[in-house]
Parts: structure tokens; C-alpha cells; sequence
């Protein structure tokens, strides 16, 4: 929850938009408030004039329904602000003209229909359709469609992640079936690493990913890491390569290639919550980079490794939350496995440990470990393990030792560190941070390791923002900062979303400075979803000076929080 204050002092006014999510205070002391209305009634005052339906939507044509492994993507024409689609008994609200439905059984046909819902909840006739999921069986030489009811599997997978802000686990609600990564770090990547190396084969290797990240405001990184490194950080290691997927407020995408890579054209918006397959391609030529099998980025850029480490990682570009389902990660590459698992030990630097429990059968281990410098200095080459001295080197050669750069290094373990918690002491006087570290046991062969999680993100849909601004009584722009005569103006209001689904919109209301004006219904048949409303406001009685408007969505689920957005206005005398 964001809590937002705002100041207005004499004319030094900054005429913006705050947003504001509410959260919950947390003191069980405190009287219990009511739970927000899921139902608005209809209220004008005089000063005041609102919009009212008007026909209904069109239906949405031109529909395609394809299936896939355990789900089905739609794609239809139509410029309503919001769709409603149902299937079977689940009924989910979008924003686009397009969507995913997850969760479902294979070879078991699907019935759905889409109606288009206006800005007041009216709904169209009903666009029908139907698709049958139909199971993967495509070849790799590796992959993982994440099916199980508990992910990850630990024998191939790791998450790494500077602080304990992230979860890789089976996804909630439709998503069940799917590894869902979620964090809140910011904007700081977490990564998921295959323990399986990725082997290049003589011509031509792939490295392939469906996943519906990175999502709006989101980063999606793929690398190929010449060495043992679990974490992504910049600039690019010596020898790797890293293909880049960014977002921006619209939904682009943004493709980046490392090294001297080059985007073929600019990539259109995707569908919130759509899977979309990316693939790293190198053959003899160079790298390319394909988004459902067209070629998006490319680069001359041969390696001379032969084997490397995979990453995948996200991270948010706009918040510090961010949800990212996947579907498959797969090789087509030549033939490699993941070693031998053992369970992973507690680290602590510079701390006493709990325990030192010997774990049985490890054959060999090793400590990964992202170092920053503080200053210029001679890199780090030595570190005690359980207070054995052992040596210390780059994970990838040739990565510079630099202030502020990430620096991967490993140190195999000795026998006195094959334990259940490691104290880890690194041998220099230099102030050193340390952003990551785990360690690798290998030993003797064992069955698939998971354990049951739910992810931090849930995926609850929730309301989107409303979004006020004030304009002229010709319904333009005013100036930001900018004092105008009292009279007409025109205060619009907008609530949309580039999420994969929203919450049903109740309607909303609002207040002029904290006196209530207006309440604005949006559920004629049912739940609106997103729209665009025109108040017309009359502001000769107001004083001149400063004043706010407070707009407040509800939803029609009592579960979902209100949203509220404010907007300040400045008045001549």
C-alpha cells in the first residue's frame, strides 16, 4: 500500500497526478472500518454534471483461439475499454483484446465467450468460440514444462537472489500447473539458474523459454555464462551472451543483444499475460534472438566456449513487484545432464554457524560468490571456508575487478565444508560487499527434489488506478501549474490497466475538497473493468487559491482495496 501526502503552499502549486493504493495499517488496537461498497448508488450536486450509458458495445469479432499445452490464447478486433471472458465457470475481466487462459486439462475442449464491456459495465453480445488444450511433445535434448504440483525440481533448478525477496514455486489459482517466479527486489534481477549445462552442438543450439514476463514495467534476461555463475548483474561477463527484453509505460518491447547485437525492427506491444516464446539461437553465422519464431534481434557474435551456464532472470522496472509465469525452459542443443544433487548448506559471512552437521556421500562442492570493491584494489584471491584457506578466482576469466561492478568468483570446497552451514571469511583488509552466495554439493545420484511454496505475487486481480485531470471548459489540457478563471472546467477521469486481468470496477466517487460531489455507478450488467468519464464541474462559487480532487474506486469484490487518485487545481481570483 502507498500512502501519498500532498502539500499545496499559496501559488507554488505543481499540478500532477498522485496515485494512491491503500494498505493496511496493521494495529489490531484500532476500531475495525467498515468494508468498502461493492454497490454505488447514483449522486449529483448542483455544481455537477456526469455522463450517462449510452449504447451498448459492439461485439467483439474477428476471434482466434489456439491451443497449447495446457492452455489457450484468444486474440479478437474491438476498441472497448474493457472484455469480459467466460469459460466454463470462470469468468476473468481484461483490458486488451486478447488473452490467456491457463490451468486447463489437454485434449478436453473448451467453450468461451467474449463480450465487450463499456466504461459503465453494458455488455455486448457474445463473441463464442471454441479450443482444445493439446499436450507439448515437441523434441529437446533438455526441458522442463514445469507440471509437477510441486516446483522447482532443486536437482535442475536454483533461484539466486541478493536478499530473501524472491520465490520460484507452483503458481496460484490458474497458474497451477505453470513455475511461477515472483519478487519484490526492485529492480534488481533474480535469477533462476539451470543446473544443467547448456552444450553447443556442431551447427546450430537453442536455448528456449514460454513465459509471459517480462510483463508491463518488467525486464526478462537470458543469459549464456561461460562458467559457474548463479547471479546477472552488469556490465556483461567476458564471453557471454545476454539477450534483454524490456517493456516500456505502453507495453513495447525492447530487445537488446550483448555483444554487438543489433534489433531487426520495433517489436509491438504484448498481450498482458500472453506467453510468448523466446529462443537464443546460435549457429556458425552468429546469435539471433526470435520471439515465437521470428527473428527479432541479431549479432555476428560467435562464442569460442562450447559450454555455459543458463540464467533466467526478471526484475521490475516500474514498482518493486513483479509476477512472471513459465510454461517451458528447453535446450536444443547436444545431449548434457545436471550433476548429481546433495542438499544446498546454510551460508554466513563472517558469523558463528548453528550447527556443523557432515552431510554424507558428497563427492565435491563449491562456493559461488558475488563480490563489489569499494575502492581500487588488488582482487580478492583467497577465502576461508569453515577456517580453511582456500583459493579464490573469477567464475568467468577476464571479469574485471572494478568499484561497483558485481564480480562473480568460486572457491572449491575442502573436506572440513561438506556440511549443513559454511562460515565463509574472505582473506583481505579491503571493505568488500558481498551481494550472493551458494554453494554446490555433488555426490551420489538422487530422485527429484521439490518442496511445496506459494508465490509472493498472488494473482488476485486487483482495481486499476483511477486517474484524474482537470481541463478547460473546451475539455484541453491546462497548463501544468497553471491558474485559470473560475468558470466550467472539465475534470476526466481515466482507470486502465496493462495487467493480465483486473478486478470488476463498482463504480467510483468524488470529492472536492473533502466534500462529496458526485458517485459515478459502472455495473449496469456487471462489472466495468477500465473506461473514460468527462465530469462536467462548475467552479464559480470556489474561492480563489488552491483546491484538490479526490477520485475513490470501488470494486465489486469486497476483498479488493479501493483505489483513489488526486488531483490539485489552482484558481485566479
Amino acid at each position: 500500500m502507498k500512502r501519498v501526502a500532498f502539500v499545496v503552499a499559496g501559488l507554488a502549486l505543481v499540478v500532477g497526478v498522485i496515485v494512491l493504493r491503500d494498505t493496511d495499517g496493521g494495529n489490531s488496537t484500532l476500531p475495525t472500518a467498515p468494508p468498502p461498497p461493492t454497490k454505488l448508488k447514483p449522486y449529483v450536486s448542483d455544481q455537477v454534471l456526469v455522463p450517462s450509458p449510452q449504447g451498448r458495445p459492439a461485439t467483439p469479432a474477428n476471434v482466434v483461439a489456439r491451443g497449447g499445452h495446457h492452455k489457450i490464447q484468444l486474440n479478437w478486433s474491438g476498441d472497448a475499454p474493457a472484455y469480459e471472458v467466460k469459460w466454463g465457470a470462470k469468468t476473468k475481466l481484461v483490458t486488451r483484446p486478447g488473452t490467456q487462459l491457463n490451468g486447463l486439462e489437454n485434449e478436453r475442449e473448451q467453450e468461451i465467450e467474449i463480450r465487450a464491456v463499456d466504461s459503465f459495465g453494458q455488455r455486448s453480445q457474445p463473441a463464442r468460440t471454441k479450443a482444445t488444450p493439446r499436450a507439448d511433445n515437441a523434441p529437446y535434448t533438455f526441458v522442463d514444462r514445469f507440471d509437477s504440483p510441486d516446483e522447482p525440481d532443486l536437482q535442475r533448478w536454483r533461484l539466486a537472489k541478493r536478499t530473501d525477496c524472491a520465490r520460484a514455486t507452483s503458481g496460484d489459482e490458474e497458474d497451477h500447473d505453470r513455475l511461477v517466479i515472483s519478487s519484490s527486489c526492485g529492480t534488481r534481477a533474480v535469477t533462476l539458474r539451470s543446473r544443467t549445462p547448456f552444450v553447443r552442438s556442431d551447427d546450430e543450439s537453442r536455448f528456449v523459454i514460454e513465459t509471459d514476463a517480462p510483463g508491463t514495467g518488467g525486464k526478462l534476461l537470458l543469459d549464456l555464462v561461460p562458467g559457474p555463475v548463479s547471479v546477472q548483474g552488469d556490465p556483461v561477463l567476458p564471453g557471454a551472451i545476454r539477450a534483454t527484453v524490456s517493456t516500456d509505460v505502453v507495453g513495447n518491447s525492447i530487445i537488446e543483444l550483448v555483444p554487438n547485437g543489433t534489433a531487426t525492427k520495433p517489436i509491438p506491444a504484448a498481450v498482458p499475460g500472453m506467453t510468448v516464446r523466446w529462443e537464443i539461437v546460435l549457429t556458425k553465422a552468429g546469435t539471433q534472438v526470435t520471439r515465437d519464431g521470428e527473428v527479432v534481434a541479431t549479432s555476428p557474435f560467435v562464442p569460442e566456449w562450447h559450454e555455459a551456464t543458463a540464467l533466467i532472470g526478471v526484475a521490475a522496472l516500474a514498482g518493486d513487484r513483479i509476477r512472471a509465469g513459465v510454461d517451458l525452459i528447453g535446450y536444443r542443443t547436444a545431449k548434457s545432464d545436471a550433476p548429481p544433487n546433495v542438499p544446498t548448506p546454510q551460508v554466513r559471512i563472517d558469523g558463528p554457524v548453528s550447527s556443523n552437521y557432515q552431510i554424507p556421500d558428497v563427492t565435491s562442492g563449491q562456493l559461488r560468490i558475488a563480490l563489489i570493491p569499494s575502492r581500487e584494489s588488488d582482487p580478492v584471491t583467497a577465502v576461508k571456508i569453515n577456517g580453511v584457506e582456500v583459493p579464490l578466482r573469477a567464475a568467468v576469466p577476464g571479469t574485471p575487478w572494478k568499484p561497483g561492478a558485481e564480480y562473480p568468483a568460486i572457491a572449491d570446497l575442502p573436506k572440513e565444508a561438506f556440511t549443513d552451514n559454511l562460515n565463509v571469511q574472505l582473506v583481505t583488509q579491503e571493505r568488500i560487499q558481498v551481494t550472493h552466495t551458494d554453494v554446490e554439493l555433488t555426490g551420489a545420484k538422487s530422485p527429484p527434489q521439490r518442496q511445496a511454496g506459494t508465490p509472493l505475487v498472488d494473482a488476485r486481480p486487483v482495481l486499476a488506478d483511477p486517474v484524474p485531470e482537470v481541463l478547460d471548459a473546451g475539455g484541453q489540457p491546462i497548463e501544468n501549474g497553471a491558474a485559470f478563471n473560475r468558470g466550467r472546467v472539465v475534470l476526466e477521469v481515466r482507470v486502465n490497466a496493462l495487467d493480465a486481468a483486473v478486478a470488476g470496477l463498482a463504480g467510483f466517487e468524488i470529492r472536492l475538497d473533502g466534500n462529496h460531489i458526485a458517485t459515478v455507478p459502472t455495473a449496469a450488467d456487471g462489472p466495468a473493468a477500465a473506461g473514460r468519464w468527462r465530469i462536467s464541474l462548475n467552479t464559480s462559487s470556489l474561492s480563489a487559491g488552491p483546491h484538490a480532487i479526490e477520485v475513490r474506486a470501488f470494486s465489486t469484490d469486497s476483498d479488493v482495496h479501493p483505489e483513489t487518485g488526486y488531483v490539485p487545481f489552482l484558481l485566479k481570483p
